[in-house]
């Protein structure tokens, strides 16, 4: 099964704007069209009206989450594309055979992924932490409550 490169967030055009003018008004315009400021949009300039409450950017906590489902998604995709490397390389058994425990690191990568995308999916990450399955991550992740 060949691994799936698309990206589904590809990087922003890194072509240079004039004063950062133009990537305001984009920037601007997407809040007002769309309900969203995008990650690496630039503030909007100070002199701008309030927007109305129906149109209003999101706080800082909105945009964290949002920012956080993006990371586990791409978490997500990763560990899907290193398991299938990891069966790819278990078809052949002299390869299984000879590296072994280098084909169970690849596993265990791709097992730290996954939790580590639930837990930036969670609403309660205290609770998330707990019900990592690998000790060690755990263990970490506890270090910080």
């Amino acid at each position: 099964m060949p691994i799936d490169t698309t990206d589904l967030w590809p990087e922003p055009d890194p072509a240079p704007r004039a004063a950062g003018t133009v990537a305001r008004a984009e920037a601007t315009q997407t809040v007002e069209n769309e309900g969203f400021v995008p990650f690496d949009a630039p503030p909007p300039p100070m002199s701008a009206p309030a927007a109305s409450p129906a149109h209003a950017a999101p706080d800082a906590a909105s945009l964290r989450d949002a920012t956080h489902q993006r990371i586990a998604v791409v978490l997500e995709e990763l560990a899907l594309e290193v398991e299938d490397l990891g069966g790819r390389l278990c078809t052949d058994m002299d390869v299984a055979a000879r590296h072994m425990d280098v084909l169970q690191a690849i596993d265990l990568i791709a097992q730290k992924q996954r939790s580590l995308a639930r837990l930036l999916e969670a609403d309660c990450p205290i609770t998330a932490i707990e019900q990592i399955g690998l000790d060690v991550l755990r263990d970490r992740m506890r270090m910080f409550h």
